[in-house]
């Protein structure tokens, strides 16, 4: 059993470094969005309000998803889906724009990021 245990993650880690990637970077380089602007966005949200916020930047309808990356999945190559998020309460919240977040849909200060200040949005 520990033999086989073992040869399973071997495999995992063969798999994964012929690819290109450890099996630690794999969760770490999670594929963000396009940035679609360095700041965030604040909105009014209301409790218990069920939400769809864009996660691939391509949305017209910032921050909320409108289907884009459903109907350019394939000539943009996006791979995010956007995320559904119910308001914990009534009140002003900072959703993320620039989508390189690490707690999307909120703004987590990615945006200060020099890689997010000077890249181009098109």
């Amino acid at each position: 059993m520990m033999s086989s245990c073992r040869s399973l993650l071997q495999l995992s880690r063969f798999v994964n470094n012929s690819r290109g990637f450890s099996t630690t970077e794999v969760s770490l380089n999670k594929v963000k969005g396009r940035i679609n602007a360095k700041k965030p966005i604040r909105l009014e949200v209301v409790e218990g309000k069920r939400y769809l916020w864009c996660a691939c930047g391509y949305s017209k309808n910032q921050p909320w998803c409108d289907g884009t990356h459903l109907w350019r999945r394939w000539s943009l190559k996006i791979k995010q889906t956007p995320v559904f998020f119910k308001a914990p309460k009534t009140g002003q919240v900072s959703l993320c724009t620039c989508k390189q977040t690490d707690k999307p849909p909120y703004c987590d200060g990615a945006h200060r990021k020099k890689e997010v200040q000077e890249a181009v949005i098109e």
